[in-house]
C-alpha cells in the first residue's frame, strides 16, 4: 500500500466526507450513529477514561456539547481531564466490584509498569498484573458502580463506556439497571470468537437485562437498550 501524499490528504480533508474519530478502533463512530444525528446535551460515564482525546470513546460527544463523568485510576490522566474538560466530573479512582471494595479505606492496590506516566494503563487484577509483568504497586482511591449510582444522579445517562483491564464483566454485573440504565453501553470483551462472544458472560448478562449486542469494534462490544 502506497503512502498518502500531502496533495491527496488535502483533497480528502476538504472533500466534506472525512469522518474523524478518537476511539482506538473507531468505536465512537459506530456509537455516534446509534444516537439521533443532532442530539445535544447528552450525558456519558466513562469508566477507565484513560485520556481526554487519545483512544477516547467520549471525546466526540464532548466536542458536541455533551458532559459527563470521567473516571480513571491513573492520577496523571485525571489531572489532564481536569484541564481539558473542566465542566465534566473527573474522578481519580479505580472502579472495582462492590464485593471487593474495602468500605473503610476505599483504597485498592493498582499494579503498573515500572515506568509510568499519563499513557500508562494499570490494573487492579493481580493475575493480569503478573501476566503483564507489572512490578509497581500503588494505593489509589477506589469506588464501585453502586456507590457511584448513590453519589451521582445516573438516571439520565445516555452512554456508558467500561474499559478497566480485566474486571469489565464484574462491573457489568454490579449494575442496578433500575437506577442506571444507559441507552448505549460499550465494554471490552475478550471472547475468543464472534460465536462465543454472543454467549459470553457480558453479553448474556446484558441480554437478560434488556440490551442487544449491535456492533463490535476491536475488543469492544456495543449494546443498545431495547
Amino acid at each position: 500500500m502506497g503512502l498518502i501524499t500531502p496533495q491527496k490528504f488535502l483533497i480528502g480533508a476538504f472533500s466534506g466526507h472525512v469522518k474523524p474519530h478518537f476511539g482506538q478502533w473507531g468505536e465512537d463512530v459506530l456509537i455516534r450513529k446509534l444516537f439521533p444525528k443532532n442530539k445535544a446535551n447528552g450525558k456519558y460515564v466513562d469508566i477507565g477514561a484513560y485520556h481526554p482525546f487519545k483512544h477516547s470513546n467520549t471525546a466526540g460527544f464532548w466536542m458536541r456539547g455533551w458532559t459527563g463523568i470521567n473516571i480513571d485510576a491513573n492520577k496523571h490522566s485525571i489531572e489532564l481531564f481536569k484541564r481539558k474538560r473542566p465542566k465534566d466530573v473527573n474522578l481519580w479512582s479505580a472502579v472495582v466490584p462492590h464485593r471487593t471494595l474495602n468500605l473503610d479505606s476505599k483504597c485498592i492496590d493498582l499494579y503498573m509498569p515500572s515506568k509510568n506516566d499519563i499513557s500508562t494503563i494499570g490494573t487492579v487484577d493481580i493475575d493480569l498484573s503478573s501476566e503483564r509483568s507489572f512490578t509497581e504497586k500503588v494505593s489509589v482511591p477506589a469506588t464501585s458502580i453502586p456507590l457511584l449510582t448513590k453519589e451521582y444522579d445516573l438516571s439520565d445517562v445516555d452512554y456508558l463506556n467500561i474499559d478497566v483491564e480485566g474486571l469489565d464483566a464484574e462491573l457489568v454485573k454490579d449494575m442496578d439497571f433500575i437506577d442506571f440504565s444507559p441507552k448505549i453501553i460499550s465494554v471490552e470483551d475478550y471472547a475468543p470468537s464472534l460465536t462465543e462472544l454472543i454467549t459470553s458472560e457480558i453479553s448474556t448478562h446484558l441480554l437478560i437485562n434488556g440490551y442487544e449486542l449491535v456492533a463490535r469494534a476491536g475488543p469492544t462490544s456495543i449494546f443498545i437498550k431495547k
